[in-house]
């Protein structure tokens, strides 16, 4: 996929940005794009990495703010 390993790189600086911010949720949503990437360039054991990241910080997030169902659309791959 064109473009994929700069949607990666640009995907990571911005889930070290997110961290250092403290939004979770931004996070969570990250990893869960990030996952996605990895997925379409045959990174499964990686994209799975930050799948299960993401759904572990979405449940977290929910914990404190209540259900979201926005938050859990999840797509299947």
């Amino acid at each position: 996929m064109p473009g994929a390993a700069t949607a990666i790189r640009l995907t990571r600086s911005a889930l070290d940005g997110c961290a250092l911010l403290g939004d979770r949720h931004r996070e969570a949503a990250l990893h869960n794009n990030l996952a996605d990437l990895l997925h379409i360039t045959g990174e499964t054991d990686q994209a799975m990495e930050h799948l299960k990241r993401a759904v572990s910080l979405f449940a977290d997030v929910g914990a404190d703010e209540g259900p979201q169902p926005e938050v859990w659309k999840l797509v299947q791959w």
